[in-house]
């Protein structure tokens, strides 16, 4: 399965937020991967402010991503990057493909799902990135240039790709992972998760909506 494709397998986690690291324990058990040696949490980057990105939450998830990339360039290694609010869609775990790719989408939204190779993409919860692949996308992460907003880690996918059209790159259709409706770390959060008690409601009305999708995806 494509999981068996990557040395090490990493997942983005604030240390607090143990709600999303229960869910991604339960995917983990679910897909065959919960005690596999190559899976491990990464204690995901919370900076101190936005800088120059839109939000303090992509801050930290740009950071976070680049970190872990450059561990694996540095280690020679493959890396599959999984935010902890990815769901595995049921055939994710036959999932194959013999093509040779550097760059790996396993979930993702295109604005072009007809042309996914020059589609601007969205979301970055299912990364996969060849030894190669990790070492290039890392050096260009340390040297990125950019005027304005800072691009969050997606779009610099994308600025890589855009630069870079030798390097190949595998789009799993339909996509293997799906983000899972939580509440935010990224973005300004919602007034229902701002007080305990609708906040209480909001998790329950998300775990049913989350049931019934995977009810309606077998």
């Amino acid at each position: 399965m494509i999981f068996d494709a990557f040395d090490r397998i990493r997942i983005v986690n604030l240390p607090q937020r143990r709600d999303r690291a229960a869910q991604m324990e339960g995917e983990l058990r679910r897909i065959g991967l919960w005690g596999d040696p190559r899976v491990a949490f990464f204690p995901a980057i919370r900076p101190k402010d936005a800088g120059d990105f839109t939000s303090i939450g992509a801050h930290g998830v740009y950071l976070s991503q680049k970190q872990i990339l450059a561990e694996a360039a540095a280690a020679g290694d493959s890396v599959l990057i999984l935010e902890d609010d990815c769901d595995f869609a049921p055939h994710a775990r036959d999932y194959a493909t013999s093509d040779a790719w550097d760059i790996f989408y396993g979930g993702y939204e295109a604005s072009d799902p007809t042309d996914l190779a020059r589609s601007d993409i969205i979301g970055a919860h299912m990364m996969g990135f060849s030894a190669a692949g990790a070492k290039a996308v890392s050096a260009y992460l340390r040297d990125l240039r950019y005027t304005g907003i800072h691009p969050p880690i997606d779009g610099a996918y994308v600025w890589f790709r855009r630069a870079h059209p030798e390097v190949a790159t595998h789009f799993a259709v339909p996509p293997l992972g799906h983000q899972r409706s939580s509440r935010t770390d990224i973005a300004d959060l919602a007034f229902f998760d701002r007080w305990p008690v609708l906040r209480t409601l909001a998790g329950t009305a998300r775990r049913v909506k989350r049931a019934l999708t995977r009810r309606h995806q077998r």
